[in-house]
């Protein structure tokens, strides 16, 4: 009796040791998961975003400046689709920024979300010698320097009247022009591109209804009015 005894504590023992070890394994694990999916801005290798990247950056690699994580985002934008003004766009939220790797100073690609009411002017071109352009239903105006995109997103329970009068707004900023005088229609249309799928990632944080950017980005530029 006193030997099964023995046996049974050792195999109690070890039995609770391998489920400490399984329980500490999936914390680590979860953890380090949880690190790589709690911002929106990692960029995978030969991704289409990681391809744009190199190409407007002129960098064969960058790194990433993150400025707020999903849930701040969320937040943010959230918070902000509540208290709309109906005569101005919100401020904006900033979510990333890229820079060319060991390179000092202003030069980046630099993305922020927002609301802008439907009517407001806020919505209408305005951007110094800015082109329009359409990409899959999304519309907005892109130069040299700023991209605007501006995306139907529909939200779900208290903020589905509210998101009915908006667009939900991104501006990305390519600094990295700064000086060039070579960006022409082609570079611009892929400075949209990347505005498309990096808005993608805020449209699937938010859960927009009608999910807008499914498709892959097809710039189509517009005729000056």
């Amino acid at each position: 009796m006193r030997t099964c005894a023995r046996n049974v504590l050792k195999a109690s023992v070890r039995s609770a040791t391998a489920v400490l070890s399984v329980v500490l394994l999936a914390s680590c694990t979860s953890g380090g998961s949880e690190a790589k999916i709690e911002h929106l801005c990692t960029v995978t290798p030969a991704s289409e975003e990681d391809v744009l990247l190199r190409g407007i950056l002129r960098a064969d690699g960058f790194t990433t400046d993150i400025n707020n994580r999903t849930s701040r985002v969320v937040e943010g934008l959230e918070r902000d689709l509540r208290k709309i003004d109906p005569a101005k766009q919100t401020l904006s939220t900033s979510m990333c920024a890229y820079q060319p790797t060991a390179q000092e100073g202003s030069e980046r690609a630099r993305f922020e979300f927002g609301w802008v009411p439907r009517t407001s002017k806020d919505a209408e071109p305005s951007l110094s010698d800015g082109g329009r352009f359409e990409v899959n239903g999304a519309f907005g105006e892109s130069n040299s320097f700023l991209t605007k995109l501006l995306v139907r997103c529909d939200m779900p329970g208290d903020l589905a009247e509210p998101s009915e009068s908006a667009w939900l707004y991104a501006k990305a900023s390519y600094t990295v022009n700064t000086g060039r005088t070579d960006i022409d229609q082609a570079a611009k249309d892929r400075q949209t591109a990347l505005a498309y799928l990096m808005t993608r990632r805020v449209t699937d944080a938010l859960g927009c209804e009608n999910k807008p950017l499914e498709k892959p980005p097809v710039v189509k530029p517009l005729p000056t009015p």
